[in-house]
């Protein structure tokens, strides 16, 4: 059920080991050219459609997930960072959070195979035990990752699913910074792995615009999946091995949906709130100069004993600089025109260094996914989502950021001009989190009740680290098809 990338990877696995496969997906089959045409990833029917509201009483907040053949992929920007290895052991190394059933040697080889799919470019990180270089060369340094790595410690090349020379028949990264609808279907997406690798192969059968409203069972066992198409019809279909590969907040709305709720189900939902840091300087940031979106990032707030009271953060300098259509516009409004607005402008966008940071946080609870009594157009009832603000550990590693690049700034005549909320919403981690006997799936990513019932994606990430997850959750995908398919003892 699902067929982002966690999808596609583990029907890959099971296709090459000549079991047939059946993909549901509510969304429905919309092809990149057309996308590019009216600029939207998914297609106008009511199965791809946002099924989640806020709790009453909350703030809501911009889940950006995708309903179509590809995922969310469609509009990911292709950040594809490991986890650290004490990423995997944040509570017995540090005394918070909560460990992973395993370590990073477990995930290492299926994060090579994750890179190898994805054609992912980057250069060494020391702090990233590898046993190979990755599948291509690193994007350059641009004159705004020169300008921090001489001030912060701990920089390395951004690795990224857009390549610096064609590859899978995909072209080189255009550099054009508008990654979330690549212009040149460039930065990998599932669609892309689907039309390459998936599409066609004997065995394989596509069921898009369809909606598993239940599960049924009997006994230990997923015995059949009750449909409904986006047109209104309802079937059922027999199962045989069930994985849910749809989003966090969609996977824990099936197993409720399916009166399998209760425990961890749905809870300890997190994403990365991206913050951007706006640091005025005396001198050019560099803007706008770089062979793609991002590629460069600082550990140095992201690594270290300190993750003991505080949360760390991977620090990307954001290439394309600061938008000024904004700023421009009020101008105008106000009667400003001519070359000194111009002038001013340019002297702005050209001495704004824009960072970007993301930043780990203890799981929550209180972070959760339930049903709503309110039902879309199909008679399902809606995700409704209960999302706390962070904790006061978030925030101090956020404070610590913010005062500590100031510090190292000053050389520059850095002045923090404004702190805001960047892209949010498309990291749904944690709603069917891992454990040996807790949690709701095994380290095999097996339901602990229902034997032939797999939850994959990051969903079932114990603990988050402030790494983009896409690279971890498509390794634990591919490993989860070698299980299935017996290649891997379970």
């Amino acid at each position: 059920m699902g067929s982002g990338v966690a999808g596609q990877l583990v029907a890959r696995e099971l296709l090459a080991a000549g079991r047939d496969v059946l993909m549901l997906e509510r969304g429905g089959l919309k092809p990149h050219a057309q996308q590019l045409a009216d600029g939207v990833h998914e297609l106008d029917i009511p199965t791809a459609k946002p099924n989640h509201e806020p709790a009453p009483g909350t703030q809501d907040y911009p889940w950006a997930y995708v309903y179509g053949v590809g995922g969310t992929t469609q509009h990911w920007t292709g950040a594809t960072p490991r986890l650290l290895p004490e990423d995997f052991e944040m509570h017995s190394r540090f005394g918070v959070g909560r460990d992973w059933p395993f370590g990073y040697r477990e995930v290492d080889p299926w994060y090579e195979e994750a890179e190898a799919t994805l054609a992912v470019a980057g250069g060494r990180n020391p702090l990233i035990p590898r046993r190979k270089a990755l599948p291509l060369p690193p994007h350059p340094f641009s004159p705004a990752d020169k300008l921090v790595a001489a001030a912060v410690p701990k920089f390395y090349s951004f690795p990224s699913a857009r390549p610096t020379r064609p590859v899978d028949g995909r072209p080189a990264c255009c550099g054009s910074a508008r990654c979330n609808l690549c212009p040149v279907d460039a930065r990998f997406s599932a669609l892309q792995l689907y039309e390459r690798e998936i599409k066609g192969k004997p065995g394989f059968t596509l069921r898009d615009r369809t909606v598993v409203s239940r599960l049924r069972t009997s006994g230990n066992r997923v015995t059949g999946l009750d449909c409904v198409t986006a047109d209104g019809k309802r079937f059922s279909l027999p199962a045989r091995n069930v994985v849910l590969c749809a989003n966090g907040i969609e996977n824990a709305a099936i197993l409720m949906r399916s009166d399998l709720g209760g425990g961890d189900v749905g809870r300890y939902l997190y994403d990365h709130d991206e913050v951007v840091l706006e640091f005025g300087l005396d001198r050019s940031a560099g803007a706008g100069i770089g062979t793609t979106l991002s590629t460069g990032m600082t550990y140095e707030y992201g690594t270290g004993d300190f993750r003991s009271k505080r949360a760390a953060f991977i620090l990307t300098p954001y290439n394309p600089g600061i938008e000024v259509q904004e700023l421009m516009a009020d101008e105008l409004v106000n009667g400003r025109s001519g070359r000194s607005l111009r002038e001013e402008l340019q002297r702005y966008f050209d001495r704004t260094l824009i960072i970007v940071a993301s930043g780990d946080d203890l799981p929550q609870r209180e972070r959760f996914v339930s049903l709503s009594p309110t039902k879309d157009s199909l008679g399902i009832p809606l995700n409704r989502v209960h999302y706390a603000g962070p904790t006061a550990y978030y925030d101090a590693g956020l404070q610590a950021v913010r005062e500590g690049l100031e510090q190292r700034f000053a050389r520059y005549g850095a002045k923090l001009h404004a702190h805001r909320g960047s892209a949010r919403g498309g990291h749904l981690i944690g709603t069917c989190r891992m454990g040996e006997r807790d949690g709701v799936v095994d380290p095999e990513l097996r339901h602990h009740k229902l034997a032939n019932l797999h939850v994959a994606g990051s969903s079932a990430f114990p603990a988050y680290s402030a790494a983009h997850p896409t690279l971890t959750l498509s390794a634990l995908a591919i490993r989860l098809g070698r299980h299935l398919t017996g290649q891997v003892r379970q």
